[in-house]
């Protein structure tokens, strides 16, 4: 069974007094995005492309860009695709968790792509989940892991953060449907990690403020770091920040941003910094509307990496990639970027699922 310390554990080159870290980064399908993780694979542990998708019955389709595979393979950098219910529809996941023979229908495709195609594993990033649902999908998550365990391959998590177990309805997001669902003692026990996506603290449901203020992710980590072995926690970070324009009635329309948003605002606004938040943020007028914007730079990202490291924890994942402060990746040089031992995929096409197929499990 190959462990979390196997798929982290890699070949690096030490730096003298540098702190090691795991920077698992989240890819979207896009040609920028691609251009900046071959710019940046080097810096890269594990690349987590969210490129499947689930359907109602259990069915899996997707597949990882060939340019991505071929960016990773030449650089060390190992392939985690994430699996999301598409649309994060919430009926659609209620129907597959209350069906053992979905449930394994979904098994069966993740085994099979991760074993023709070479990947370290699979995230489960299913979003928008009843908490009532919150056993039923222990039960999912358990009976993935034992499978992909039994193939030497890794399953992880994307969860929802929380600071508290307690069910609170008014919880930024909302407990009830997002965070809720989440056990994260039980999960931790048979995930190789667990990603804790420490964000949106305010995001369309509400008001401007900080994407990830540093006492709120500090609150999500200390909780994570209460019911999660340190060392199987890897700290969501943003990459993106938030927009909000002022509309009537004292209301805001909200948007996500990348950091070239606020750069290209910088230009006419004075950039101020929360000392309290650790987060820069800008204030000015759009076309005769008031306009916050709350963003991430590498100082606010760097602060959340130090107390990830403080935390015993493993390292970061960070979403999503193209819309990062481009100085971020300069500040890695003073980080032990770890590099785990790619899997990678060996033959044709054909001969790469003839094999794979005959890996998976009877009756399943």
């Amino acid at each position: 069974m190959r462990t979390l310390t196997l798929l982290f554990a890699g070949v690096w080159s030490l730096g003298a007094g540098q702190p090691a870290i795991t920077t698992l980064i989240y890819l979207v399908n896009r040609a920028d995005a691609i251009a900046d993780f071959r710019e940046h694979a080097a810096q890269t542990s594990i690349i987590a492309p969210q490129t499947f998708s689930m359907d109602a019955q259990g069915f899996v389709m997707g597949e990882v860009p060939a340019e991505v595979m071929s960016i990773a393979a030449r650089h060390g950098v190992a392939v985690m695709p994430l699996v999301v219910n598409r649309g994060f529809n919430q009926p659609l996941m209620h129907t597959v968790l209350d069906a053992p023979e979905s449930r394994a229908r979904v098994i069966r495709y993740l085994l099979y792509y991760a074993l023709r195609d070479g990947y370290a594993g699979f995230q489960f990033d299913y979003e928008n989940i009843h908490y009532t649902y919150r056993d039923k999908f222990t039960l999912f998550f358990k009976e993935a892991a034992l499978v992909f365990h039994r193939h030497a391959l890794q399953l992880s998590a994307a969860v929802v953060g929380r600071s508290s177990g307690t069910r609170n309805p008014k919880s930024p997001g909302g407990w009830d449907n997002w965070s809720g669902v989440y056990d994260y003692a039980e999960l931790g026990k048979y995930a190789d990690f667990i990603s804790i996506m420490a964000y949106d603290e305010h995001g369309s449901f509400g008001g401007p403020g900080p994407v990830a203020g540093l006492p709120w992710v500090r609150g999500i980590s200390e909780y994570s770091a209460q019911t999660i072995p340190a060392r199987k926690v890897s700290l969501g970070i943003p990459f993106y920040g938030r927009q909000w324009e002022a509309a009537e009635q004292g209301k805001w329309r909200s948007k996500s941003t990348g950091y070239r948003d606020a750069a290209a605002a910088m230009a006419t606004a004075e950039s101020l910094w929360d000392e309290k938040e650790n987060s820069p943020h800008l204030s000015f007028d759009n076309g005769g509307h008031r306009t916050e914007l709350w963003y991430e730079d590498t100082r606010s990202l760097q602060t959340k990496m130090q107390l990830a490291h403080q935390m015993g924890f493993v390292g970061i994942s960070a979403w999503v990639l193209g819309q990062e402060d481009p100085a971020f990746w300069a500040s890695l040089d003073g980080w032990q970027v770890r590099h785990p031992r790619a899997v990678g995929a060996v033959g044709t096409f054909d001969q790469r699922s003839r094999r794979a197929a005959r890996m998976l499990p009877r009756g399943m």
